[in-house]
């Protein structure tokens, strides 16, 4: 009997995403014909890697597998491909403390621009993460973080959707 060995394949360019630090992380994900984003923020101890793991696992915490599921009706989501990229905060003290309200505040405006973004570039990608902003969304520092944030994720959901 012949056993098939699927490749699998991970590229890590920095390996300080295993690492505890403030990082806005964003998942693609194709499954079909249909691509999916996600948008979060983690200080996780495990890194956004870690985090993502939870995302991609079967156990509670796995929130993208979790909206998938919810929003196709899938009792099995099957991803065919996962792309993923992580971008640390500014060392501002606001993003470096343990309470996540102003990491969040940026998280919603880039998930606001990157769906405002989405639909002027005509884009076949579904945004499937549910922020929520807060008084924060309206300071300076959080706006022009999101702004960069946004600015950097855009090229790679270009490259990600060709």
């Amino acid at each position: 009997m012949r056993i098939s060995v699927e490749r699998v394949l991970a590229t890590i360019f920095d390996v300080t995403i295993t690492k505890q630090s403030q990082f806005l992380y964003t998942i693609y994900g194709i499954l079909g014909d249909r691509a999916t984003l996600y948008v979060g923020q983690t200080r996780a101890k495990t890194g956004p890697l870690g985090r993502l793991t939870q995302h991609l696992s079967d156990t509670y915490g796995n929130t993208y597998l979790q909206r998938l599921s919810d929003l196709y009706h899938y009792e099995e989501v099957p991803l065919e491909k996962v792309d993923f990229v992580a971008i640390r905060f500014t060392p501002e003290e606001m993003f470096q403390i343990d309470s996540p309200v102003y990491r969040e505040a940026v998280e919603d405006l880039v998930q606001r621009r990157l769906i405002n973004w989405i639909t002027e570039q005509k884009l076949a990608i579904s945004i499937v993460s549910r922020t929520r902003g807060n008084s924060y969304n309206k300071l300076q520092d959080i706006q022009e973080e999101a702004g960069r944030i946004s600015s950097n994720l855009e090229p790679w959901i270009l490259e990600c959707y060709q």
